[in-house]
């Protein structure tokens, strides 16, 4: 039971005297009337719902959240929040959060020690480990890069390599190929534009509130929205026109629309001859790439290929294909050369730093925090083979291939492993192989709540505090969409922890304190803040009274990168736009994006095959936001676990609207009920990415629906190292498991 503090005691009895003051058939709304008028406060901070960190406001009475706003500076929120986000703020009382560290003992059961023992007997663990195999025998594992900043520390101590977050199961594909080509990444001017292509990219599914307020208002101002995407998202409720794509085909028709622009001279001929490497080597590789051999590939018409690239050259360079993120980006064996086309198409089209166009964010001027404890150690090569001559060179080693982790294990690269606010159980291909994880020397969970993957591989869990109980440093608000000055932002403590939880930074000061290496996390976080905070003229007082500041500076202009001497000056090998992409080319590879089937193909005889394909809901995070109860009765409304089926299709196998079918790849069966409709390709069936949870701690999430992961073996997309998670056949027969 959490301490109660005396100013906490003192509100609450201000509630029970309240409550004690009227009869004693005081109803629910009388309690809360009573409760409402206490004192309460508000703290800005920002959400944890999904990546995007929206800034909000948390209302806060007697040491309990009471209500959430957007904040109304913030870049992505603007005073919005999504359903997400109301429901992350509840999860702090959620029933599923461990509340304190966790050891798994000899009877293979979870029992609670002292962070004490935690931090001895780990750091005892870590330190015959590293003595026996070597500091690159350790892995730390997370979703995004928020806890790199504390992991680099203890990896360069040791000397290893191996930082891996999650984003070969998400989007590697398109940041290898902005990286490669571009030198950077871009975001669309949406607010400004005026045609937009959504190509598997849902934006009103993986919500930023004024991301989609830039669209809606873009569309009021006359821009036409354009979605190519088998299924019927969210997005494609305001879309001018949604073309139902064949699933695998997208790089297909990207070439398609390059063809037009090309052979009837609507592209910027003068952009082009600028900034532009390696133009007449693309043509003379996809010369014989016309809209009529794309139809056969896509199902789309030739005549609708060539009036896309029509609207695209008219209304250029305010338009665009939406540079996008997990969708098309970790789905196909071609997903790269889908990434590259999309470069391709917008650099034809001239819109690279250009209103309406793509254009850069604007990130502020951080400061670094230097610590005379740091050093850093020679490390080994990767251990998942990510940027490695004859493994996986073109894979992107910043980021790594999180799916192999149980590979990297049985191969003895790695023994000891950290999880840092990461589910490969169930964000990652094949469960049972993930499971495999466990068969480190030593698997340290630092997590929420008891995931599946703290449940079935680890032998330590440490609980990390709720993202409304810690403060974090500053962080650039930027990525997504276009805006014209650099925004920082602060997480912020609202509320005392409610359980037995720590900071990772504390965290990982224990462990190293234990391992005779102490002086690495031997600092405050406020002396983080302060230097990060210095070149940017805020001081940490401000950011933390007004939790997301504007700078004046840094402002971001509408014009091609170029050194003093005026030539282009990308962070490529020319300083341009590369077509080629030398890093590819020099790994034996195609440099230049062409056609590349899909890995596999639905039997076009065989009525029962279909593409297994997947996405995002507005109110779900994947599966990190399963087990809320506040959500899944979103889930329940709108029948959120049913997987999408092709009416015609369904015709065919007999199955009804609410049947209940099995859908059986090579690596499993499993019982699901139907959504029958016309809004969804012929050739695939969709579920949502949200559900399938098998961790009996999680009672919400538990065994509610399937998950596309489930169904699919583990792949290395051989440039980017993806997952290829939209490379599998089902089949699918009417009634349930026999």
């Amino acid at each position: 039971m959490p301490k109660m503090k005396r100013r906490s005691f003192l509100k609450a009895s201000a509630v029970t005297a309240a409550a004690a003051s009227v009869p004693l058939k005081m109803s629910f709304a009388d309690y809360k009337e009573a409760a409402e008028e206490e004192e309460g406060y508000k703290i800005p901070t920002t959400c944890n719902g999904c990546s995007s960190m929206c800034g909000v406001y948390v209302h806060v009475k007697n040491d309990r959240v009471w209500r959430v706003e957007g904040h109304p500076v913030h870049l992505k929120s603007r005073g919005r929040i999504c359903a997400r986000g109301h429901g992350m703020a509840a999860d702090m009382y959620n029933k599923g959060r461990v509340q304190g560290p966790m050891k798994r003992n000899a009877n293979d059961e979870f029992e609670p020690i002292s962070w004490e023992q935690a931090y001895k007997e780990i750091g005892e663990k870590l330190t015959e480990t590293i003595d026996e195999h070597g500091g690159n025998s350790f892995l730390w594992l997370e979703h995004g890069v928020r806890g790199q900043r504390y992991a680099n520390p203890l990896l360069d101590k040791i000397g290893s390599s191996n930082y891996v977050t999650h984003y070969s199961t998400c989007f590697s594909s398109k940041t290898n190929a902005w990286a490669e080509m571009v030198g950077t990444t871009l975001n669309g001017d949406h607010e400004n534009a005026k045609y937009m292509i959504f190509e598997g990219r849902n934006f009103a599914g993986a919500i930023i509130p004024h991301g989609m307020n830039q669209i809606t208002k873009a569309k009021e101002n006359g821009a036409k929205i354009v979605v190519i995407d088998p299924k019927h998202s969210e997005i494609a409720k305001i879309a001018d026109d949604w073309i139902p794509i064949k699933p695998g085909t997208d790089l297909a028709f990207r070439l398609a629309l390059a063809h037009v622009l090309i052979t009837e001279e609507k592209y910027d001929k003068d952009f082009v001859n600028g900034y532009v490497e390696n133009f007449a080597e693309f043509w003379r590789e996809n010369k014989d790439k016309s809209p009529e051999w794309a139809e056969e590939i896509t199902g789309i018409p030739a005549e609708k290929i060539r009036e896309v690239a029509h609207d695209l050259a008219a209304n250029a360079p305010e338009a665009f294909i939406e540079p996008g993120w997990h969708g098309l980006h970790c789905h196909y064996v071609n997903s790269t050369q889908t990434a590259q086309m999309g470069i391709v198409v917008n650099a034809l089209l001239g819109n690279f730093y250009k209103r309406g166009g793509l254009m850069p964010s604007a990130d502020p001027e951080f400061g670094t925090f230097e610590h005379d404890g740091w050093s850093e150690e020679e490390k080994g090569p990767r251990a998942d083979g990510a940027g490695v001559a004859g493994e996986h060179y073109t894979v992107e080693a910043s980021r790594g291939i999180a799916q192999t982790v149980p590979d990297m294990i049985e191969k003895g690269r790695i023994k000891a492993a950290f999880i840092y606010h990461f589910n490969p159980l169930r964000t990652a291909p094949d469960p049972e192989y993930q499971k495999k994880i466990k068969n480190a020397d030593l698997v340290v969970s630092i997590n929420i709540d008891w995931n599946e993957t703290s449940v079935y591989t680890a032998d330590y869990i440490l609980p990390e505090s709720y993202y409304l109980e810690r403060t974090e440093v500053p962080q650039a608000v930027s990525g997504h969409i276009s805006h014209d000055y650099p925004q920082i932002s602060l997480r912020q403590q609202v509320t005392e922890p409610l359980h037995d939880t720590k900071p990772l930074r504390e965290i990982m000061q224990g462990i190293t304190t234990e391992m005779g290496m102490g002086e690495l996390y031997d600092y405050s976080l406020d002396d983080e803040i302060e230097a990060m905070l210095e070149p940017t003229g805020v001081s940490a007082e401000e950011l933390k009274e007004k939790g997301t500041v504007e700078l004046q500076t840094n402002k971001v202009e509408a014009s091609f990168p170029l050194c003093p001497a005026g030539s282009p000056n990308l962070a490529t090998s020319t300083g341009k736009i590369e077509f080629s992409a030398d890093k590819f080319r020099a790994d034996g590879k195609a440099g230049i994006p062409t056609w590349i089937e899909p890995k596999v193909m639905p039997d076009p005889s065989a009525d029962d095959e279909f593409r297994l394909i997947h996405g995002k809901q507005p109110y779900h995070s994947h599966h990190v936001t399963s087990n809320n109860p506040d959500l899944i009765k979103l889930t329940k409304k709108y029948n959120g676990t049913a997987m999408w089926m092709n009416t015609k299709k369904a015709q065919k196998l007999g199955i009804n609207d609410g049947d209940i079918v099995t859908v059986s790849s090579d690596m499993t069966e499993k019982e699901i009920d139907v959504k029958v409709t016309e809004l969804i390709h012929p050739d695939c069936v969709w579920i949502s990415s949200a559900y399938g949870g098998f961790s009996d701690r999680l009672e919400t999430a538990y065994n509610l629906g399937v998950n596309y992961n489930d169904f699919i073996p583990v792949m290395v997309e051989p440039y980017s190292g993806t997952t290829m998670s939209q490379e599998v056949i089902v089949k699918v027969a009417k009634g349930g498991v026999s």
